[in-house]
């Protein structure tokens, strides 16, 4: 990932891939960016799409699919209460997002199987089964070149390049256990070229270390794009040496040329000229500034942003992996700040006529099981998993999907990863069987899953 730091400061049927050319050597240039949704269909409806992944895994039974016909030891602690859809229920720690549930779907039937962080957030993230699936271990599944790319990868290489970033990441690389990095994060077997521009926190996690990106008083126009052809000529030069080790270093240096041209993307990163009423309804959480500076860099013409939950709790649970205090943590951490911060972002999105064709995704690498364990907590579930989406030509005001009595597996309309990936894609006009080239020149398809007809309208 192309890490940017400084001073912190303050897409119903459509086209085929047969309406399309194959990327293949003219790479993404065969589609435009952002394509307009047809006419009729929602393909294409998403110009843009912002991910909140909760890192960990958030407990359905807690959040958007309650079970209180359940014995205690499942239903848990928490009590149901009725959002503005007639039917709707959602756990008694969203009152904000029960108030907007006619803004989002909620999609209960989310299914993979896999138990372990860093695979089950690689298949979610990519909607492709990482081949270590499974393995409980910590850290067995790493990244590496063959990986399938991120969604915001994906979306890099079909879009031309534009005025902004294509696939903006922050507030850091999200690590289980703060050790072992999750794969599918990046750009996989595209390169580092289709990596995201990753904006990270300070080390008190109160704030982002926002780029330095003005150009020095005696950097011109003109002086700056000679050091662009003459990084371009050392580079090539020395990938005639070593490939291999010079990889991304080109595609860093212009990632960053990306970020200094743009004035819009510039002016986003300044959260201060936000009111501070404003900046108080997302919540001084670092994730509600960050969906706040992922809202403002959309608007700036950034395709795709992944607001990761970040590393801030204690040992017992220190992102959304409540083995132990499911309950407290809930509580007192974990959902009133994204209660606050995604009731906001709906909101503003709607405000500013952007939720249309804003696609939102909110969902972590798994759910978790039905039954509380001894130390009030829940432990790493993938057999079911609550999401939330808005925007784009999702349903709002829907619930799609259900699990059986105890919430631990789709009893209604199983949801696959890679059915979920294909759906993000088509939103955003993207053929999901789309081929795509790695670097050796060898195909692969965009995705294996099949859209979902019920969650496009």
């Amino acid at each position: 990932m192309l890490r940017i730091q400084g001073p912190a400061r303050r897409l119903c049927g459509g086209p085929t891939r047969r309406d399309f050319l194959r990327l293949g050597a003219i790479g993404g240039l065969a589609l435009a960016a952002p394509r307009p949704a047809l006419a009729g269909t929602s393909f294409g409806r998403a110009r843009r799409c912002l991910v909140l992944f909760l890192t960990g895994g958030p407990p359905q039974h807690d959040t958007f699919d309650p079970k209180p016909a359940a014995p205690a030891g499942v239903r848990g602690e928490l009590k149901p209460i009725s959002t503005v859809i007639p039917g709707s229920y959602v756990s008694e720690l969203f009152p904000l997002l029960a108030g907007r549930a006619d803004k989002y779907c909620i999609v209960r039937s989310v299914t993979h199987g896999d138990r372990a962080h860093t695979s089950a957030g690689y298949t979610m993230l990519t909607g492709v089964a990482h081949p270590k699936a499974n393995v409980e271990s910590a850290g067995m599944a790493a990244p590496g070149p063959g990986d399938h790319p991120h969604l915001g990868a994906l979306l890099a290489k079909v879009r031309p390049p534009g005025t902004a970033p294509t696939f903006v990441a922050l507030p850091e690389v999200i690590k289980d256990a703060a050790v072992n990095e999750f794969p599918g994060q990046t750009g996989g077997f595209l390169g580092k070229a289709f990596d995201p521009v990753l904006i990270e926190a300070n080390a008190e996690r109160t704030a982002f270390k926002l780029p330095d990106i003005f150009l020095p008083p005696d950097v011109t126009a003109d002086r700056l794009a000679d050091r662009e052809t003459l990084l371009s000529r050392i580079d090539r030069g020395l990938e005639q040496v070593s490939p291999a080790a010079f990889e991304g270093s080109d595609a860093s240096f212009r990632k960053a040329l990306e970020v200094i041209r743009s004035a819009s993307v510039r002016r986003a990163f300044a959260l201060d000229q936000e009111s501070p009423r404003t900046r108080e309804r997302y919540g001084r959480h670092l994730f509600g500034q960050g969906c706040l500076l992922g809202r403002r860099l959309l608007e700036a013409g950034v395709g795709l942003v992944t607001v990761y939950w970040h590393y801030e709790g204690p040992e017992d649970s220190p992102v959304w992996d409540t083995h132990q205090n499911n309950f407290r943590h809930l509580r007192e951490r974990l959902v009133p700040p994204t209660d606050v911060a995604v009731s906001a972002l709906l909101d503003d999105l709607a405000a500013r006529g952007m939720l249309d064709d804003t696609l939102v995704a909110m969902f972590g690498e798994f759910g978790r099981t039905p039954k509380v364990n001894k130390h009030a907590g829940r432990d790493h579930w993938g057999g079911a998993q609550s999401i939330l989406l808005a925007g784009a030509g999702t349903p709002a005001g829907t619930v799609y999907g259900a699990t059986d009595r105890d919430g631990g597996l789709p009893a209604e309309k199983p949801v696959s990863p890679a059915d979920l990936m294909a759906t993000f894609l088509h939103l955003l006009g993207v053929p999901p069987d789309l081929e795509i080239t790695d670097r050796g020149g060898r195909p692969h398809r965009a995705c294996h899953g099949s859209v979902v007809k019920g969650l496009t309208c």
